[in-house]
């Protein structure tokens, strides 16, 4: 009986020592910290998760879109609005690539996602993941070094890089009401309903209808090579003028030879208070240029002359007055025309207006030209000669003749012709006369 009870209290000694081996007494304290530890060393935090629209103003529906981030790869297609979502593979992180397809053209969009939420794939997103990169998107989207990417990819530089492409595109359309291309919340139009989208799908409505498709590929590639400092679109092709003051072409090397002109048409005009007016700029266009819009900006010199919209719509003032209109290259910035606007209550019934064929003209020394008016005639009236008389407004610069024939004094300089209505003595227009020997 006695052995018996020793080989019970073996036992449940032996137990007991199992139990501390397992972490009794003192180190069962250090055991337990050291398990928690572990389970917090082997959790994996979430990866991004990211939604958006993909739109060309039109909803890119039921397509393809891949998403690249550090660490993990994912895919998702795009919802008939064109909308995503997508959770990206635990323990990935950003930034992020994406990468969709338009269906209808095989054209590629690309966004780079710095934050979490919503990111947006669309012409926009293109030119500005484009100008940030400096690089074609599809090479970078096909092997992202998140390193550089990271580095590059900044809220700073993607505030700067937006003022770059929303110069590029200005004349075109305003991009101003977008804060931020990529993640200013997006509503697309279906193609269902094409008019239902909200203003930045407009917004892209526009840019497909100005925009000509065969310059698409040229303004990225543009973007993507040209260093800051002034880029100049054209609405057939563009000009960009380096860091260094080097004029370069987006369609192709080299510089071109100009004397550069800028006229503007009416250069004069009578207008009633608060009606309307189309003014057109005359310029000639580099060579080997192929411009997206018009280098040319317009403005109201007087701030109480009224108002115009970039492509040149004037909008008179309701006050009576004499106004001016300025029209400046913007390729060639210190070339400008000015027009005249005289706002009056009595105004004819036609608008009578006055233009010259160039406001800016080069004479040699002793050499003449004839410089050429143009203007409009109030109905049923008929006329034996042009109603414009033409007069030089300095004392020793050339002479000119009833018709316009100018000749130029021996001394070079510059100096100004004037021609007038003579139906309407209030309109004229005076002309930059440029006496000089062309260079060598």
């Amino acid at each position: 009986m006695k052995t018996k009870h020793l080989f019970l209290t073996g036992s449940i000694c032996l137990f007991t020592g199992l139990l501390s081996a397992c972490g009794g007494g003192s180190g069962s304290n250090n055991s337990n910290v050291d398990l928690a530890s572990s389970t917090q060393q082997t959790q994996v935090v979430a990866g991004p998760s990211l939604r958006g629209t993909a739109a060309t103003g039109l909803a890119i529906a039921d397509a393809n879109l891949s998403v690249k981030c550090r660490g993990a790869s994912g895919s998702t297609k795009t919802a008939a609005d064109g909308t995503f979502s997508i959770s990206m593979a635990a323990g990935s992180t950003l930034p992020c690539v994406l990468e969709t397809s338009n269906p209808a053209n095989a054209r590629k969009l690309h966004a780079i996602a710095i934050n979490a939420g919503v990111i947006n794939l669309t012409p926009l997103t293109e030119m500005l993941s484009t100008r940030l990169m400096l690089a074609d998107m599809k090479t970078v989207f096909a092997n992202p070094d998140f390193d550089a990417i990271n580095k590059t990819v900044t809220s700073a530089t993607i505030k700067t890089a937006q003022i770059d492409v929303s110069a590029v595109l200005s004349g075109l359309l305003d991009t101003s009401s977008l804060s931020d291309f990529y993640s200013t919340p997006l509503k697309a139009a279906p193609s269902s309903a094409p008019g239902t989208g909200d203003t930045q799908d407009k917004i892209l409505d526009t840019l497909n209808l100005t925009l000509a498709s065969n310059l698409y590929e040229p303004l990225l590639n543009m973007l993507s090579k040209t260093t800051p400092a002034m880029m100049v679109f054209g609405r057939q092709g563009c000009i960009v003028r380096g860091a260094d003051g080097q004029t370069l072409s987006c369609s192709g090397p080299g510089l071109w030879e100009t004397a550069g002109r800028i006229d503007i048409f009416p250069a004069a005009m009578i207008l009633e208070p608060g009606s309307k007016q189309m003014l057109s700029a005359k310029i000639d266009y580099l060579q080997n240029v192929n411009y997206l819009r018009q280098p040319v900006a317009w403005q109201v010199v007087e701030a109480d002359g009224g108002s115009i919209s970039s492509n040149g719509e004037y909008v008179a003032p309701l006050k009576p007055g004499i106004y001016h209109v300025r029209a400046q290259r913007e390729d060639f910035p210190t070339l400008s025309a000015t027009a005249m606007v005289i706002v009056n209550n009595t105004s004819p019934g036609f608008i009578p207006t006055l233009s010259v064929e160039h406001h800016i003209v080069n004479v040699m020394p002793g050499g003449s030209i004839a410089l050429k008016a143009d203007m409009n005639y109030p109905p049923n009236i008929m006329y034996i000669r042009q109603p414009v008389s033409w007069s030089i407004v300095e004392a020793d610069a050339g002479e000119i003749s009833l018709l316009g024939n100018y000749i130029a004094p021996a001394k070079s300089g510059t100096y100004h012709v004037k021609v007038q209505r003579d139906d309407f003595p209030s309109i004229y227009v005076v002309v930059d006369i440029l006496v000089n020997y062309p260079p060598d």
